[in-house]
């Protein structure tokens, strides 16, 4: 009897409660309203949002990040036009062109940070997406949700789109710059997936997993 009660404590505990990032402090989650936030009580960090139907809008997000990603590696990124000689790349072509000219590592990074890494990160984050949408537990959606909000701050899809925006202000004076379909194909998809995963609340997500554990 004991156990049976020690169980449902633990069980309650793990489902209603979150440590907080900053300073680790276990704090018990009340019901909350629409748009009502819980902040942890020591640092006042923010540790979820009332809106559970925020969720459902991350699928179709993460549906269109899918779409647009492919669409960027296919069209022309950006191109060069100086003295009627005109040049135009994709993005892969970009981290090629850069491990010819001897940026090996460069290469790496560009080819890791701006599109492997955010195509496995989409891919992760529509699992979590369905997941909470779909009765019982999907295969590997943890270790997607680990994945997720691990991986999620080394991914440098904005960084990206800032720098590139930078560096034509600076290339307009030299040469005639062309502004390709990739580049707001990918816009576009650094957008969604901004917005997918601003609606993937971390402990609704993991409040969501744990149920579904329990129920299978």
């Amino acid at each position: 009897m004991n156990r049976h009660s020690d169980l449902n404590q633990a069980t309650q505990l793990s489902t209603n409660h979150i440590a907080c990032v900053e300073c680790d402090l276990i704090v018990e989650i009340p019901p909350l309203g629409f748009r009502q936030r819980c902040l942890c009580p020591r640092c006042g960090h923010l540790l979820t949002r009332g809106n559970a139907h925020a969720a459902r809008l991350a699928l179709p997000y993460a549906l269109c990040a899918m779409v647009m990603l492919p669409l960027s590696l296919l069209y022309p990124f950006i191109s060069f036009a100086r003295a009627g000689i005109e040049n135009e790349m994709n993005l892969l072509q970009t981290a090629w062109t850069l491990y010819l000219d001897g940026s090996v590592v460069l290469s790496g990074l560009v080819l890791t940070f701006i599109i492997t890494l955010p195509a496995l990160l989409i891919l992760a984050i529509g699992l979590v997406a369905l997941s909470l949408q779909w009765p019982r537990r999907l295969p590997l959606v943890r270790q997607a949700a680990r994945f997720v909000y691990t991986v999620n701050s080394w991914s440098m899809v904005e960084v990206f789109i800032i720098g590139v925006l930078v560096s034509l202000v600076k290339i307009a004076n030299m040469a005639t710059v062309g502004l390709g379909v990739s580049l707001w194909t990918y816009l576009a998809f650094a957008v969604f997936t901004v917005a997918a995963l601003s609606k993937l609340d971390k402990y609704v997500v993991w409040h969501h997993l744990q149920l579904q554990g329990e129920r299978t």
